[in-house]
């Protein structure tokens, strides 16, 4: 078994040209002996220390905010990572990671004040937000995306301010419906992997067996939070026929029949077959709730399943892991879409530091530093363009295929218009997803969607 980690030590170090304290970090976690990290060493040429970046300001100081990783292992090594730059550099860094509902509020509180984390983790179409508060990038993101194969079109599309970027993107969790194989098939559903609802009514009707039947419902988070809300509210509303605004990016396209008709069929499907709590959860909940067999089925990134898979993890569960499959989201009469955009990685104007944070940017993301979080990430960040896809990551469990396929049903938030800023204004009120609350709240789903109507009105006419 100890020849099998050493090789696949191996393997990863070659093919992903780690750098020699990643190797050894790689050692330690797959709990090789130090020969064995020599070997890898000697077969990649990382016998010696590798040459540290050059001094940039002795002394100084760097703050990173960032949101909480869902992968723990991988928060720890960009912690790690951010340690080792400041070793090499003389650079006092910290690290704040928050929750995925903190990170914009506390970047709002920084351009305030003025004042603050000198780099800020930005979700999506959120830099049109802070634009005038962010550091000119542009020369270094395009220069980086070659490293990246070139970014993306949806990377682009969401990461940039009108095409021009002030903030570097580094790709984005992806979506997928994460279920008990065991537990569906206790509903009537036989072979679940290959007969996995392929429409939102199949999806709520095999939630009502679930609630009724096996006691555990369909976990969906609707509180204001920046992942699973928008990943459910903004494909079920497409599927439906309904968007922001039209092509023209200022005709609000949102109350539509076939909409009102979806949003009728979600009232009753989320009272069915749904953890009705669901109204409050954040992006942790339904991951909580799932661990603990409170839930059959969600949408959510790979950490459910990673989390189960670690052995070494406080969710470790092996049967968890095994009885657990991914299938994509379900298509309404328009078809079947998923919400896509870019992370990224700003460096605030107000920074006294913005030298070192350049420095630190361009060196995370050279392909040494940035497979290796990757990898650590175990394929739950999808990069932001091709050069990397192939890691083994990627393409080693067939649970995580998955989670790749998003590019090929994804649009920008604002679609048919562009990612812009009034579809970043639109995104932080939360307005599509306060629409979907407030229907099951109300149980009056054309009111939610005429009130939302409104509120998109408002931005848009701007």
């Amino acid at each position: 078994m100890s020849q099998d980690r050493t090789q696949q030590l191996i393997r990863e170090a070659t093919r992903m040209r780690l750098s020699r304290r990643s190797i050894l970090h790689r050692a330690s976690v797959l709990g090789l002996s130090s020969s064995a990290a020599v070997a890898a060493l000697g077969v990649t040429g990382r016998t010696t220390s590798a040459r540290p970046s050059p001094a940039i300001l002795q002394g100084g100081s760097l703050n990173i905010l960032s949101s909480t990783a869902f992968v723990p292992a991988a928060q720890t090594f960009f912690a790690e990572q951010a340690q080792t730059f400041g070793e090499e550099n003389g650079v006092d860094v910290t690290v704040d990671f928050v929750n995925w509902p903190d990170l914009q509020p506390r970047t709002t509180s920084a351009v305030q004040a003025g004042a603050g984390p000198d780099i800020v983790e930005l979700w999506e179409t959120i830099p049109y937000l802070f634009s005038e508060s962010l550091v000119d990038v542009n020369d270094l993101a395009q220069s980086l995306g070659e490293t990246q194969g070139g970014y993306y079109d949806w990377v682009t599309a969401t990461a940039s301010v009108d095409g021009k970027f002030f903030s570097i993107p580094h790709g984005t969790s992806s979506i997928a419906i994460a279920y008990r194989k065991s537990m569906l098939e206790q509903a009537g559903v036989e072979d679940p992997e290959n007969n996995f609802p392929k429409t939102w009514e199949e999806y709520f009707a095999v939630g009502k067996a679930l609630k009724e039947e096996v006691g555990k419902p369909i976990g969906q988070a609707l509180g204001q939070s920046l992942g699973d809300p928008p990943g459910f509210c903004y494909p079920y509303m497409w599927s439906y026929g309904s968007r922001e605004v039209e092509e023209d990016g200022t005709t609000v396209a949102f109350d539509t029949p076939e909409f009102r008709e979806g949003m009728e069929l979600f009232i009753q499907g989320w009272k069915d077959g749904f953890d009705e709590t669901g109204l409050g959860w954040d992006d942790s909940t339904n991951n909580s709730a799932y661990l603990s067999g409170e839930i059959s089925m969600t949408l959510n990134g790979s950490s459910i399943y990673l989390a189960a898979s670690d052995p070494e993890g406080e969710n470790a569960n092996p049967e968890l892991a095994e009885d657990t499959f991914h299938a994509p989201l379900p298509a309404g009469p328009e078809g079947q879409f998923a919400v896509l955009g870019s992370r990224s990685m700003g460096i605030m104007k107000y920074s006294q530091n913005q030298d070192v944070a350049k420095a630190f940017l361009e060196w995370w993301f050279q392909p040494d530093q940035y497979s290796a979080w990757l990898t650590e990430y175990q394929g739950y960040i999808i990069p932001p363009g091709p050069a990397f896809i192939e890691l083994p990551a990627f393409t080693e469990d067939p649970k995580l295929e998955e989670f790749l396929n998003i590019v090929n049903i994804g649009r920008n938030k604002g679609y048919a218009g562009p990612a812009n800023l009034k579809a970043a204004t639109a995104a932080a009120q939360y307005i599509v997803v306060n629409t979907f609350a407030n229907a099951v709240q109300s149980g009056d789903g054309g009111a939610a969607i005429e009130e939302g109507a409104r509120m998109l009105e408002r931005v848009y006419s701007r």
